[in-house]
């Protein structure tokens, strides 16, 4: 005899559960497919303006030449805040160094990234609205290249490295704001592709820490 299970006095047969079920996870499954295409229909998300200072904290907007390998002028929807480290310990590695770095390297291969921050100061070098080459995932759909905004904390010894941080979260809070962006899209680089980065936040066991410093900074916001 088979046996069926009761919802609130109605017996169901197991194929008939079973049915249920899986339309439930069919219904899911177009809800989930409807909104990626209404992403898609949207078209690319539009660059927020741009601001000279974040928190009292400057902000230099010097921008990669266009069409060269680490910019190749790509629009995509805006997903994620990718943090990074440079992992460069070298003296005078600051963000004016780096941006010097990233001008020369992305005119010869995929490398880039939106964002470098220091305990002084942030520069830019991509539009928050373009593809950039710094999550180790390639292009990879719905992944930190094509959907994240990346951003490098400098690790060098004279500047103030938690001073370096708070300017970090000062901007990632700012561009989750500006893009609509909840607490889930604050990703480290070892989210896309398993590198151990940003190193020292993931050594010292500082990421929760770092996310508060964000929640703090979009708090004040409110």
């Amino acid at each position: 005899m088979k046996q069926g299970i009761r919802i609130r006095g109605v017996k169901l047969r197991p194929r008939f559960f079973v049915f249920l079920l899986l339309s439930a996870l069919c219904i899911f499954g177009l809800i989930v497919g409807g909104m990626r295409l209404l992403d898609r229909y949207r078209g690319p998300s539009e660059e927020a303006p741009y601001v000279e200072q974040i928190g009292g904290i400057p902000v230099i907007r010097d921008l990669i030449e266009e069409d060269v390998p680490g910019r190749p002028g790509t629009l995509r929807t805006i997903r994620y805040i990718v943090i990074h480290e440079t992992g460069n310990d070298g003296k005078g590695a600051g963000a004016a160094s780096h941006n010097n770095y990233i001008h020369k390297e992305a005119a010869l291969q995929t490398l880039s990234w939106h964002y470098t921050v220091d305990d002084k100061v942030i520069y830019q070098h991509l539009p928050d609205n373009e593809v950039g080459y710094h999550a180790g995932d390639q292009l990879t759909e719905d992944g930190g290249n094509m959907c994240g905004i990346g951003i490098e904390v400098c690790v060098n010894p004279e500047s103030d490295y938690d001073k370096a941080l708070e300017n970090a979260a000062a901007l990632a809070a700012r561009l989750m704001d500006a893009y609509d962006l909840p607490m889930k899209a604050l990703k480290k680089h070892q989210d896309f592709s398993g590198k151990n980065c940003p190193q020292r936040l993931i050594e010292q066991d500082r990421w929760d820490e770092f996310c508060d410093m964000v929640k703090q900074q979009l708090k004040a916001k409110k």
